[in-house]
């Protein structure tokens, strides 16, 4: 039997169907709370992952299933984080930190290469930065970050393309 889809589930969840909801939340939790939690300190990446669940369930009547479910949740999450940036007090995440509170990269084998490029990608300036979580982190295609972040589909290439080329240089002789 196929899973249901994310937009089924959101249909169902509209209609009043909460178990839907655990599902589609059961999804995507980890994939919003790592996008956040690459961007923002470990405190501002609970509060904006449980501010993008909230807006989730008070958009749930309007969502229409014109695209991805994924794509989005995460311009949600991507006006969320906006507006955490807008705050005073907000602190963009260390190396250390992201490690230490559940980066991906935690298992890796070689932990200092580990340590090293998510130093790397904390030092990608901020677009960048993002387009390169909404690709790799949340899966999300050019043309939907395009969408997401209000850009062409041409400046997300670019941002991703001196994103990598920036990694790639930074990581010469780790891997």
């Amino acid at each position: 039997m196929t899973e249901p889809s994310d937009d089924y589930l959101m249909g169902r969840f509209a209609a009043g169907d909460y178990a839907a909801f655990e599902t589609l939340y059961g999804r995507h939790k980890d994939a919003v709370y790592r996008y956040f939690l690459r961007a923002t300190d470990a405190a501002s990446a609970a509060d904006g992952h449980q501010e993008t669940w909230a807006r989730v369930v008070a958009n749930s009547g309007r969502y229409r299933a014109r695209g991805r479910f994924r794509a989005w949740l995460f311009t949600i999450a991507h006006h969320v984080l906006m507006d955490q940036f807008r705050q005073p007090g907000t602190e963009v995440v260390s190396e250390d930190e992201a490690v230490a509170n559940g980066s991906p990269l935690w298992d890796a084998e070689n932990l200092e290469a580990a340590e090293r490029l998510d130093a790397l990608i904390a030092a990608l300036p901020a677009a960048q930065r993002e387009a390169l979580l909404l690709h790799k982190e949340a899966g999300l295609t050019v043309r939907e970050i395009a969408t997401v972040a209000g850009i062409t589909e041409e400046g997300v290439k670019s941002r991703l393309r001196y994103a990598m080329k920036k990694l790639r240089k930074g990581m010469r002789g780790y891997v």
